[in-house]
């Protein structure tokens, strides 16, 4: 779908780009794309602009931006966008917003409608159901939508590692059946499917959906948080009292008597007893931080536990790290030929395995450039990995190693520095101590290294990008900081910019990128500013997020999208708001030392 424009503005009530896509979406045979358009829109106003009030206290009878837009359309343009301001009557929880909006409505052009939405009250949830992996790393719930004509549906990605979330939602046509068929003969590995009570299905949705709202950075897709507003509309008509996740507590006895079956089975002949070591922990971040089932194994699993959980929360010597990848070999095929998972599986996993333990040689060796986890585990305690015992992570090593007020005033102030705003984000420790707050310089696009046919392109940004540093952050000197990644890019890979990308959205990116870096927006750890991505996507008229697309640039320009955080690792990028509040920060570290403790 093309993105919708910005915010309405009834003195263009002609705006050809989002009254032609009412139109076809009211022509349309499917109500998938005004559905789709509404659900955008509203998503493309902050959580506060949906609250009865402000966070500043604002008169609790002032109508909310999304209100206002809906009644300003329809004063402008009431033929056109009737449409969607009947759905976002039933869309919007609001009775009064409501009511208003039916004295509004023209006549008797009503008939003129497609039924299901003359209708729209009457679109609701009609069944439910689950496409779930065998190794239980991820679910599809499917949520048929029933309306006054056809169904559509919409289908949840749930991500089953740990506590469930929710990691994508998107809307399909036609009925769930449709969706269940194209899993049978269609998706390269297998799925379970379960039929869900609309109950149940409401407990799973609500349950992921609520956990989807702690994670950070927040979940961002091609399709969410678009379709958030219309999950919400839905889960409030979802009868209550279903059962959700199961989330089961495995005691310390159980594992051990996996592991001991583990220990007598054939898959375990060829181990040594320091590999069949690690089949405790293994079966552990498996209950914990996987599926919660320690008999089915999957290759993303596997990923994440080589490049991730195991050598950043597992300290040990390396030579004994080292050993682990062959036990986790052997014990995925004891753990998935005892569960009968479908030998695809086990395969998969395996494959994981070999590609990834080049890897996870490199990260336990210490080969790669230290990770921040390692070097604030290093810094914290004042010792070698090599000496930490196996099993535990920094977290549990307070008393061992001092604890006391050390760990519980300094380690906030280490993770901040380190971590959050310091030495990662300036590039290292060096850099950090070196670091000044003079503010970045105006200039212009320095071109120099970039193809040639993408030059023009790229200085028509220019105007665009200084205007919106100065209008939506009020910081000039992120035009600077926007200019120089945009130079980097063209420079690592411009053909992002030979494709058809539209400029607002590509701009959007670039600034999603350098906002995130300096820490601007108002849902990030430790915020700087008060700007959030809906003000700039609603500014430059994106609805989709701008995080793939982001993504995408980061990549060209050499770098990688971190789990936690956009950081370049540049002070070039960092406005001097930013590094004023890092050198800060930096100096009551150092202040706060005890005398004798040397980095």
């Amino acid at each position: 779908m093309t993105p919708p424009p910005g915010p309405f503005d009834p003195s263009h009530a002609d705006e050809p780009e989002l009254l032609d896509l009412l139109d076809n979406a009211t022509r349309s045979e499917s109500p998938l794309m005004l559905l789709d358009i509404a659900s955008s829109m509203v998503a493309s106003f902050d959580d506060s602009d949906l609250d009865d009030t402000d966070a500043d206290g604002a008169d609790p009878t002032e109508i909310p931006p999304i209100r206002e837009l809906a009644l300003q359309m329809l004063e402008a343009t009431p033929k056109e966008t009737e449409p969607l301001v009947r759905i976002w009557a039933q869309m919007l929880d609001d009775e009064l917003f409501g009511r208003r909006i039916a004295k509004m409505l023209p006549t008797p052009s009503t008939k003129r409608l497609p039924e299901w939405i003359r209708r729209a009250e009457e679109i609701k949830p009609f069944r439910a159901a689950a496409l779930i992996s065998p190794v239980k790393i991820e679910e599809t719930i499917l949520l048929e939508i029933s309306t006054a004509g056809r169904s559509v549906t919409l289908a949840v990605g749930v991500d089953r590692s740990g506590s469930p979330y929710l990691e994508d939602a998107y809307l399909a046509d036609g009925p769930l059946s449709n969706i269940v068929e194209f899993s049978r003969t269609e998706l390269e590995l297998p799925v379970d499917e379960v039929t869900l009570s609309l109950a149940d299905a409401g407990a799973r949705l609500s349950e992921a959906f609520e956990m989807s709202t702690h994670m950070f950075p927040p979940i961002e897709t091609e399709s969410w948080p678009g379709t958030r507003p219309l999950l919400e509309w839905m889960l409030r008509k979802l009868p209550e009292g279903g059962t959700g996740y199961e989330i089961r507590t495995w005691e310390p006895e159980e594992i051990e008597e996996l592991v001991a079956d583990f220990r007598a089975s054939p898959f375990a002949e060829s181990l040594t007893e320091e590999e069949i070591g690690h089949a405790h922990l293994l079966f552990e971040f498996q209950c914990n931080y996987g599926n919660n089932d320690p008999l089915r194994w999957s290759g993303t699993f596997v990923e994440r536990l080589m490049c991730d959980l195991y050598p950043r929360k597992v300290m040990s010597p390396a030579d004994d790290l080292l050993l682990m990848p062959t036990a986790l070999a052997a014990l995925v095929r004891y753990a998935n030929d005892r569960s009968g998972v479908d030998p695809v599986f086990t395969e998969n996993a395996l494959a994981s395995i070999d590609d990834n333990r080049e890897e996870y040689t490199a990260q336990v060796r210490g080969d790669r450039p230290e990770s921040t986890s390692a070097l604030f585990a290093r810094l914290l305690t004042g010792i070698d990995d090599d000496t930490l015992p196996l099993s535990e992570p920094v977290s549990d090593l307070g008393d061992e190693f001092g604890g006391g007020s050390f760990f519980g005033d300094q380690a906030s102030m280490l993770a901040e520095i380190f971590i959050g705003s310091g030495a990662e984000a300036v590039g290292g420790i060096e850099a950090l101590q070196a670091l000044t707050d003079e503010p970045l310089p105006g200039e212009g696009l320095d071109t120099a290294g970039v193809a040639d046919d993408v030059v023009d392109r790229l200085n028509s940004f220019v105007p665009e990008i200084r205007r919106i540093a100065d209008e939506v952050f009020g910081e000039p000197e992120l035009a600077t900081s926007a200019l120089r990644f945009l130079a980097e890019i063209g420079r690592g890979d411009p053909s992002i910019f030979r494709r058809r990308l539209a400029d607002r959205t590509l701009l959007a990116a670039l600034f999603w990128i350098v906002g995130k870096t300096n820490n601007l927006f108002s849902a990030q750890w430790s915020s700087e500013g008060d700007v959030t991505i809906g003000k700039l996507q609603r500014h430059l008229g994106v609805s989709s997020s701008p995080k793939p697309t982001a993504e995408k640039m980061l990549h060209a320009a050499g770098h990688e999208l971190s789990d936690v955080e956009v950081i370049l690792g540049d002070p070039r990028y960092l406005i001097s708001r930013r590094r004023r509040r890092i050198i800060a920060n930096r100096d009551t570290y150092w202040d706060d030392l005890p005398e004798d403790w040397e980095y």
